[in-house]
């Protein structure tokens, strides 16, 4: 198989001087690969399973893997000069909680972490030649397991602080009060606008879509679990089945440089998806500082002092090394995020400093039961995301899951500091696994998430905003969720084919909301004389609501709906969403005049871009990867699309797809083995000479899935390569 050496980053910097030790041969693991190149790990040993994952991820991503641990090694300053240093510090930060903790890590994951790392440098010491230089067999797994150490965002809590300090300062009519990042040397150039970036735009929707379905909603009779998350298509989501005899079994997506990063799928005897969901997992608290000690600040009636941390690292300075040092203020509370002449400003965070996600991911993908899949989630060590879950037992159960901290205070969100004085003000544990949201085999057999609040899971068991704290997550039941309830919220019951092709609907639920009142504001409104608005009204008439690639009329439709939506606003709709209809709002035109002035517009720019009004979507939306370009239907979810994709405008006019829908993964779990499908719309492979780099798009574009191969007996009979790691 090709290797992706073409990614390289170029040919520079020093050589790093270290070695590694080889393993012994009884770790070494068989790799067999399937069709489109699927990775099949078979390995007597847990180091053994690292090493084939490590090595094949390389084999498929080659520099972006070693680049990912030489960043979480803290050598990116050393590797590539003084421009490239700046992370280097929280790398070391992160390492030394690595030292701190790697020992009280089980055997397994420790050796999947030194596996992993191993299978690293034998690809490194065997494309030597083909590799920059600075790319050297270096790696431990403790390069692997910082990726899953978990920290406090410091930039939002600075920015937080300091956002609300002028706005403060503001409505006293003054100036903002001078302070320092970090407490460590005062700010000496003017305070940096550290206003929060813009976002993506709601309609991005980076996201997933999660579906389970219990025995008694299938025509099987067991479970059906599907997996769809929605991320640029640089994401990084890997295909590949990992066995240990007897003690691991495990088929899904591995996100590229980790042994263990936010993976989703199943084993014989259960599954998981995962969907993004938006805790609130830190407060930022306002204490005040020491008026007789420097360097101290107040609590429990106590004068405590901050410690510092000071990190040292090299870059690399022409033939040499250089250092630069940094200094971080710390507290028993939490890392220090701002100072005044006052106050001090900390921020507490409930994934800070935890060691253990890689555990709880292998102690998942072990489990065989409901109650084993529990007692992995009770570790906690997974900061976020909603799990839905499905097993060969028939439960079914969505986790809103969160390192969230039980508040003895209202949370400040994302906007104010709490003031604090002492312990009582102070979250000290976190809200406990039972009492996060959650729904296991409600009545109608059926749970969804596509990354809206916990509370919708099922409309039969809807669960009260008013029985959680105030920092658990709420939020409208919006438009793509809408449309999954249409898709599974009633009384059918599906196979594992039929559940493939709902989870491929076109429809546009927007349209369906929205396009009749478009049509009577142009039947009641709209000039006789003018014939653009006619005839735009006319291919909207004619349109079936959907993106299909062969269907007419989407194109003006969501032309015409991001003209008129920026101005309109809040008032877009007629009836905005509400708890009383929950599945019907938001629907109607708030702004009719609005609205057709729109229309004119979107059909003047639809005839200027493409010369027609009723332009097929597939037309101008594309999947193009290798020598692979063809229609493919698919839009945003705030449009209502289920199956989500965003696209980038080409210099010819056509829209090319680069996020959303990508990984989509369908498992039922039959009493003796699951059946499942899954598709990889960007390939197993970044290589564009490797034969699988786009041998999976146009099957995405026509809305098909390949079979999964999980039993031992499928997978040789379609292996198409089998080897072992070079030494």
């Amino acid at each position: 198989m090709p290797t992706p050496l073409r990614i390289a980053l170029g040919a520079l910097s020093i050589p790093i001087l270290l070695g590694a030790v080889r393993p012994a041969v009884s770790d070494d693991p068989i790799i067999r690969r399937t069709e489109y190149g699927v990775v099949h790990i078979g390995a007597g040993t847990f180091r053994g399973a690292g090493i084939g994952l490590g090595y094949t991820q390389a084999e498929d991503y080659g520099v972006r893997v070693i680049l990912s641990l030489v960043r979480a090694r803290g050598w990116m300053g050393r590797t590539f000069g003084k421009d490239s240093l700046e992370s280097d510090f929280a790398a070391q930060r992160v390492h030394a909680r690595v030292q701190e903790t790697y020992h009280l890590l089980d055997p397994d994951t420790r050796a999947m972490y030194d596996g992993f790392a191993e299978g690293v440098n034998r690809f490194i010491r065997h494309h030597q030649a083909e590799l920059p230089s600075w790319a050297q067999p270096v790696f431990h797994g403790h390069d692997v397991a910082a990726g899953d150490i978990g920290t406090a965002n410091v930039t939002a809590a600075r920015n937080l602080v300091v956002r609300w300090l002028r706005r403060d300062s503001v409505a006293r009519g003054g100036a903002p009060e001078g302070g320092a990042f970090g407490f460590g040397d005062p700010i000496t150039r003017s305070t940096p606008d550290v206003a929060a970036k813009p976002v993506l735009g709601s309609d991005a929707d980076v996201g997933s879509n999660a579906w389970a379905l219990a025995p008694t909603r299938t025509t099987s009779g067991r479970a059906i679990l599907l997996r769809n998350p929605h991320l640029n298509w640089n994401a990084g989501y890997w295909e590949a089945h990992v066995t240990v005899p007897g003690k691991l079994d495990f088929y899904g997506d591995f996100r590229i440089g980790s042994a263990f990063s936010v993976v989703g799928g199943f084993n014989a005897s259960l599954g998981w998806a995962t969907t993004n969901n938006a805790p609130d997992l830190d407060e930022v608290y306002e204490l005040d500082l020491d008026p007789t000690a420097p360097d101290a600040y107040r609590f429990d009636g106590a004068s405590v002092p901050v410690r510092y941390d000071v990190s040292t690292v090299r870059y690399r300075d022409g033939d040499s090394l250089a250092t630069a040092t940094r200094r971080v203020a710390i507290t028993p509370l939490g890392p220090v995020v701002h100072r005044t002449a006052s106050k001090l400003y900390v921020v507490r965070a409930g994934p800070e400093g935890e060691y253990r996600a890689g555990a709880q991911f292998l102690a998942m993908m072990r489990a065989r039961s409901l109650a084993e899949w529990k007692r992995a989630l009770a570790m906690r060590a997974r900061a976020t995301s909603n799990l839905t879950y499905a097993d060969r037992d028939g439960n079914i159960l969505t986790i809103w899951m969160a390192s969230i901290p039980r508040l003895p205070h209202a949370s400040g969100r994302d906007s104010v500091p709490i003031p604090a004085t002492g312990s009582a003000d102070i979250w000290t544990r976190l809200i406990t696994l039972d009492s996060l949201p959650q729904v296991q085999n409600p009545p109608g057999g059926y749970i969804h998430n596509e990354n809206d609040a916990p509370h919708f899971a099922n409309l039969r068991a809807l669960l009260d905003t008013a029985r959680y704290p105030d920092n658990v997550e709420r939020g409208e039941l919006r438009l793509r969720s809408q449309h999954a309830l249409q898709l599974i919220a009633n009384t059918k019951k599906f196979s594992l084919e039929e559940v493939v092709r709902r989870k491929h609907s076109y429809r546009m639920l927007l349209a369906d909301r929205v396009k009749d009142d478009l049509l009577r504001t142009v039947k009641t409104s709209a000039p006789a004389s003018d014939s653009t608005l006619r005839r735009a009204a006319a291919v909207l008439q004619a349109w079936d609501n959907t993106v299909a690639p062969e269907s007419r009329g989407g194109l003006l439709f969501e032309t015409w709906w991001r003209r008129y939506q920026p101005q309109a606003r809040d008032t877009a709709f007629a009836v905005k969403w509400s708890w009383r209809e929950l599945t019907t709002s938001p629907r109607g035109l708030g702004q009719p005049e609005k609205a057709l002035q729109s229309l004119q517009w979107a059909a003047q720019e639809m005839v200027r871009k493409y010369g027609a009004l009723d332009v097929p979507w597939g037309d101008i939306h594309r999947v193009r990867r290798g020598n692979v370009d063809v229609p493919v239907g698919g839009c945003s979810g705030a449009l209502g699309c289920f199956r989500v994709l965003t696209y980038e405008d080409q210099l010819d006019g056509k829209r090319i797809a680069n996020s959303g829908d990508g990984w989509v993964l369908a498992v039922e779990f039959g009493a003796r083995a699951p059946r499942a499908y899954s598709v990889l719309a960007y390939g197993q492979s970044t290589d564009p000479a490797s034969p699988n780099h786009a041998d999976q798009a146009a099957m995405f574009a026509r809305g098909e899935m390949k079979p999964v191969r999980f039993l031992a007996k499928d997978v040789l009979a379609h292996t198409v390569r089998t080897y072992r790691p070079a030494p």
